[in-house]
């Protein structure tokens, strides 16, 4: 293994040499609800992802220093990969850089840790780091996968919060809180499929850094891109919980990985019911009800082998899950997924 350190940028090669390769590849993408690191499921999801490009070049992509990922692909999966690396890109300068250019050329696979996703936006947007990562994506047909941070630059739409990020009843009792003023849709990172989608992670958490669970700000997310987006659809986001690991192939359909329990390994694809919010103000709760129906909603419970099926071309195809409904009388309190947990 080698470090090898460069002003404003780390590259870490945890092993192999990553020296152009002749594979074939299939394009996909792998969305982490953010707990990785040895929950059940990851291991499933993590091959199937490998094996759209196996024996090639695992990259991982991140700021502020090197991470463990690269050295957990060693330990679990090196037999199947020419090379795995780390990547840490922290300054506009660094991703204008040729040599950080070079590394990512070599790339068959690209791994988006998590972080600070205002942070990738700075540091890496309008960039060369940003056009490479692209054209990879578009020509090379390299798979992709995103936990947390990482995961929710790859939406269409994203969140990048400067400083403290919003929770559900911010959003919901005023749906232009200042914590809100971070909402970007751009051709930052361009992922086939998540076209209008909105993304985000850790639906479940709660603990010192999370107040509240995340389902009623990805409700919020979704209304509020409604309204930016002038109440033209199709608007969407895809919702995880930390346990879920979303599995999308090159013609579009997903599965979900998961702990094969019934908590914490689910996956939301949500769509609005053809109606926008009734009322979506600055400083008034969001109404969003169209008689209990505002959104409709397919759940996944995540299993080992990877369960259920959403076609992300029409979002309407689906199987293995169920559909509901999320709507809001007023704000956070008149919240209601069908499956709400206190």
């Amino acid at each position: 293994m080698s470090a090898e350190k460069r002003i404003k940028f780390t590259y870490y090669q945890s092993f192999g040499k990553p020296t152009s390769t002749l594979i074939e590849r299939r394009s996909g993408i792998l969305l982490i609800g953010g707990a990785e690191g040895g929950e059940s499921g990851e291991y499933e999801a993590t091959e199937w992802l490998l094996d759209r490009a196996r024996g090639g070049n695992y990259l991982v992509l991140r700021f502020n220093g090197i991470g463990g990922q690269a050295d957990w692909i060693y330990k679990n999966f090196s037999d199947c990969l020419n090379s795995a690396a780390e990547l840490s890109i922290n300054s506009r300068e660094a991703a204008n850089d040729t040599e950080v250019i070079q590394h990512l050329n070599t790339a068959d696979i690209l791994f988006f840790a998590g972080g600070d996703q205002s942070k990738y936006k700075e540091y890496w947007e309008g960039t060369a780091v940003e056009e490479t990562i692209n054209r990879l994506i578009r020509e090379k047909k390299v798979p992709v996968a995103g936990t947390s941070a990482g995961m929710a630059i790859l939406g269409d739409y994203y969140y990048a919060p400067d400083k403290e990020e919003v929770i559900g009843s911010e959003i919901l009792n005023d749906p232009f809180h200042d914590n809100t003023r971070t909402f970007y849709r751009s051709d930052f990172i361009e992922v086939p499929f998540l076209k209008g989608v909105i993304t985000d992670t850790h639906l479940d958490r709660v603990g010192k850094t999370s107040r509240e669970q995340r389902y009623g700000r990805i409700f919020g997310f979704l209304a509020r891109n409604l309204h930016d987006n002038g109440d033209q659809f199709p608007v969407r986001a895809i919702g995880l919980e930390e346990g879920a690991f979303v599995a999308i192939d090159e013609n579009g359909i997903a599965k979900v990985f998961g702990n094969d329990t019934d908590r914490g390994q689910d996956a939301y694809f949500l769509q609005p019911n053809g109606q926008s919010p009734e009322r979506i103000q600055p400083g008034q709760a969001v109404i969003w009800d169209n008689e209990g129906q505002a959104v409709k909603v397919y759940r996944i419970a995540g299993t080992r082998k990877g369960s259920g099926s959403f076609d992300l071309n029409d979002h309407s195809t689906a199987d293995g899950g169920t559909w509901e409904y999320w709507y809001t009388t007023g704000g956070i309190n008149g919240f209601r997924p069908n499956f709400y947990r206190n």
